[in-house]
């Protein structure tokens, strides 16, 4: 199949290159113009537990010529806060009316902005559970990787399965499941109490799970997420909290990816994260004290490095 991938991040970066070296036709689009340029002209790597290289050929700085290039199924890999604007512009230039779309996005029920556009039958949803950062322009280094979950759905040809068949024969291991958003709700849960520790206080997720204080802090917010869980009809069982824990604790040396958006001041996917746990806890009646302070605490947190670099890039171009 020919796949498409938008965003070009360390997980877009990952699929690409996974892809393309197993011999799919691969396209993919970034607004970045520079990384583009540079994408052209040397090979993708990707070393540590995870190994592919590869030299992308079909890779664009705009919309229109992605979707004219007419993938198969696109994989979202940019940030979920991003996805109403690039699926109004996906949509402005007609893609095909079989293109099926994968949300590769962390957050609660993120997969739902596709659906709105392009309709339920065409919005399948990717659960990640691996460990990846750039270390220069072209090469990720994956800390970690684990079992994926796809979810499968009901009346869509066969086409689930062929993409987790096309990623397992490529190098990731992917189980396709019923229950997907169950898995989605406990990579949530895993990525908004560590990673927003760590976005708070510029921690590893190592150092922070070695902190004393901040894995009190975490293993608070998890007993929170789990009460929510339990009221929205996720069982997750009375051994998850250990599994949790024991989850985060080999993240090592690895800055989740909302730390690395707040040192950029770039959006982070917060409102996917503690925002919808909040709001559902909310909903549901239950207090999450925990959840609510860490959902605020962010929020600011984005506000203010956001609004800062603003100003520092307005401040550069008056100097110039």
């Amino acid at each position: 199949m020919h796949y498409g991938i938008v965003g070009c991040g360390p997980v877009g970066a990952v699929f690409a290159a996974h892809l393309a070296q197993a011999g799919h036709k691969v396209s993919v689009m970034d607004q970045d113009v520079y990384k583009v340029e540079y994408l052209l002209k040397h090979k993708l790597v990707i070393s540590g537990v995870l190994r592919a290289e590869t030299q992308l050929t079909d890779v664009f700085a705009s919309m229109e010529p992605f979707v004219r290039s007419a993938p198969d199924v696109i994989l979202m890999c940019a940030k979920s806060c991003y996805s109403k604007e690039i699926l109004r512009q996906i949509k402005a230039y007609n893609p095909g009316a079989k293109t099926v779309f994968v949300s590769c996005q962390n957050g609660i029920e993120v997969e739902e902005q596709i659906a709105e556009v392009f309709g339920p039958d065409r919005a399948l949803r990717m659960v990640l559970n691996f460990g990846v950062n750039f270390t220069s322009r072209t090469e990720v280094h994956a800390v970690w990787s684990f079992e994926h979950f796809l979810s499968e759905k009901e009346n869509m040809n066969g086409i689930d399965r062929r993409i987790s068949d096309d990623l397992n024969r490529a190098g990731l291991k992917v189980k396709l499941v019923k229950n997907y958003k169950e898995e989605a709700f406990k990579k949530a849960i895993l990525n908004s109490s560590l990673g927003s520790v760590c976005a708070l206080t510029h921690m590893t997720m190592g150092e922070a799970m070695e902190d004393a204080e901040m894995l009190r802090l975490i293993t608070e917010f998890i007993r929170e997420s789990i009460v929510v869980a339990k009221a929205a009809g996720y069982a997750l069982g009375e051994s998850y909290l250990k599994t949790a824990l024991d989850y985060l604790s080999r993240g090592g040396n690895h800055k989740p990816s909302i730390l690395v958006d707040i040192e950029n001041g770039r959006m982070t996917e917060n409102e996917a994260h503690c925002g919808q746990l909040f709001r559902m806890a909310e909903k549901l009646g239950i207090e999450a004290p925990v959840i609510q302070t860490t959902y605020y605490f962010v929020k600011n947190l984005e506000r203010t490095v956001i609004l800062n670099s603003y100003v520092s890039r307005g401040t550069i171009r008056e100097a110039a």
